[in-house]
């Protein structure tokens, strides 16, 4: 993670690892070939039962690798020194569209400041691009306080224009059927106030919370360790337990890469040896896109619906602009794109299958301990880490098991990090809380229109609306994400070819059409044409179910494993 990464693997079995890897390798500036290695290892005299075996005792190791690269250096999980214990406030990771995010941002001096505690450890790979990184960052922590925000907003303007407390500036008149009727219903700026709402509080809110001294208190090793003073940033580094030690949340920030780098599976040991998995958020960055084109077409689509009508009747232009916003906007550009991102998404329940931290790449070892630019030698991270998880051997494995820290670690994420992630956030969908937090809010704040009819209406046809309004914020919304995502993967796909692709991408935005207009269709007849609210009733009981066994089959598809689980390791 403090490093690029690079290719190579690696193995705990030094002799595979040696043999396979590096015949000849510089080492205290002379060629150190196989078979002196393999002498290096006999004349340390390993126990019997580590010769040859998986668990060869990594101190011998870092002998045979010599001694000059590693001398005097050491990870360390003790309590971080008082100047190391830094944290920085989460306004300003996000300061510049999280310019600090990017991978060839600037260098400068630490900007955390001394804290006892840190509310949140931020994981990531430095691969990943940033802005992918700070639009999950803006979902994680502002996209909740938007929403709430937003919708009573929305609720205010609408009542006070409703009683003229406030002259209207923009409104128009819809007619909405309820029970065979049909009811003028006047729309005010409730819509339009809310979007500019949510905007402001989801770019903004982490700088608002800073002017009060509330904003968020996280760890970002760019911002927090010094990347000038090499002294303190190796001091940091060898000190990394410590910070997650006194972390109170852990944030991952998921990319195809993440999972391959040795430092970031270093992060996530400490992590799991504390057994805070309730703490943990998992966030795939490649989702955050596709969750803000839809959310943002909706609410554009509601807004040229709304303001578009004139004495309750949408003109010709209207009409045929909102259905273009909805179907290429709201449909055809997210399909595009979740296809396109598709793979990264959908390769997280094999990577977590397979997962090996054997295999994580090192930068040092990637380039033969030697820096390409420099041409300096470097000291073997690898050997550091794996020496560390050597002596949570305790954390990892119960009395009397035969498996290594190494396979321990593997089996913990295979087992129960896989479940638990794909049980959150899977190949292809999203978790609910997320959706009400973005996509049920434009549809949210277009029903606060309806609230000065229900109170005037009052009694069946009130509840009637008001039965609506909850069915399309809390249904249709979030069934949005998962038909647009769902559909994207699902089957075959081809990017080789411009013609073969965009040729998909209307095909699978066209059954996406066809599956929310039957979902919309379903929302509104029953409120529309029959009298009975019964109807209603056992209409909106069936959506609810419906979604719920939607949403859940998804997540058990996903989590399903392919073996037994040792309840002995937990």
């Amino acid at each position: 993670m403090f490093s690029p990464d690079g290719s190579q693997t690696a193995e705990p079995n030094v002799d595979n690892w040696w043999a396979t890897r590096f015949r000849t390798r510089t080492i205290m500036g002379g060629s150190f070939e196989l078979a002196s290695y393999v002498r290096s290892l006999e004349e340390n005299g390993l126990p019997p039962d580590q010769r040859g075996g998986n668990s060869v005792e990594l101190q011998t190791w870092g002998k045979a690798m010599g001694r000059s690269s590693t001398e005097g250096r050491c990870l360390t999980s003790g309590p971080l020194a008082v100047d190391l214990r830094l944290a920085v406030g989460l306004d300003k990771v996000l300061h510049h569209f999280g310019r600090e995010l990017q991978q060839n941002g600037p260098k400068s001096s630490s900007r955390g400041t001394q804290a006892e505690r840190i509310g949140t450890f931020i994981s990531h790979d430095w691969g990943s691009r940033g802005s992918l990184k700070f639009m999950s960052l803006l979902l994680i922590f502002n996209s909740r306080a938007a929403a709430v925000i937003a919708v009573s907003i929305s609720a205010v303007v609408a009542l006070m224009e409703a009683y003229a407390v406030t002259p209207s500036c923009m409104s128009s008149t819809q007619l909405i059927g309820v029970g065979g009727k049909v009811y003028l219903v006047r729309s005010s700026m409730s819509s339009a106030s809310g979007l500019v709402a949510y905007l402001i509080i989801l770019c903004f809110w982490q700088r608002i919370l800073s002017l009060c001294g509330q904003s968020a208190s996280v760890f970002l090793d760019k911002l927090c360790i010094d990347q000038e003073n090499e002294k303190q940033k190796e001091r940091a580094i060898l000190g990394l337990a410590g910070f997650l030690d006194i972390s109170d949340k852990l944030v991952i920030l998921w990319s195809p890469s993440y999972f391959e780098r040795l430092w970031c599976m270093y992060e996530l040991a400490c992590w799991l040896r504390l057994s805070r998995m309730k703490d943990t958020i998992v966030m795939p960055i490649h989702l955050a896109p596709v969750i803000f084109v839809i959310t943002l077409s909706l609410w554009g689509a509601i807004l040229c619906f709304i303001y578009g009508a004139e004495s309750g009747y949408l003109d010709v232009f209207s009409a045929a602009f909102a259905a273009f916003l909805t179907g290429v906007v709201g449909v055809i550009l997210p399909t595009h794109i979740s296809r396109h991102l598709a793979n990264s998404l959908r390769s997280l329940p094999q990577q977590l299958e397979s997962f090996s931290i054997r295999e994580a790449n090192c930068f040092c070892c990637s380039h033969d301990h030697v820096h390409p630019e420099t041409k300096k030698q470097l000291p073997c991270d690898r050997r550091l880490i794996y020496k560390m998880l050597l002596q949570w051997q305790q954390d990892f494995t119960v009395s009397g098991e035969s498996v290594t820290t190494l396979e321990a670690i593997d089996f913990r994420i295979r087992q129960k990090l896989k479940p638990w992630i794909l049980r959150n956030i899977g190949g292809a969908h999203a978790p609910f809380r997320l959706l009400l937090a973005t996509i049920s809010v434009p549809f949210l704040c277009s029903t606060m229109d309806f609230l000065p009819a229900m109170i005037q209406l009052g009694g069946v046809p009130a509840f009637r609306l008001g039965l609506d309004a909850a069915l399309r914020s809390f249904v249709l919304g979030p069934c949005v994400a998962k038909v647009v995502m769902q559909i994207s993967v699902a089957g075959f796909d081809c990017k080789d070819f411009v013609g073969c692709d965009l040729l998909l991408t209307l095909l699978k935005g066209t059954a996406t059409s066809l599956v929310l207009t039957v979902i919309c269709a379903i929302i509104y007849l029953p409120r529309s044409l029959l009298e009975h609210v019964g109807w209603q009733l056992a209409t909106a009981v069936v959506l609810v179910v419906s979604t719920i066994a939607f949403f859940r089959c998804g997540c058990r598809k996903e989590v399903r494993g392919r073996g037994s689980v040792n309840p002995d390791l937990y």
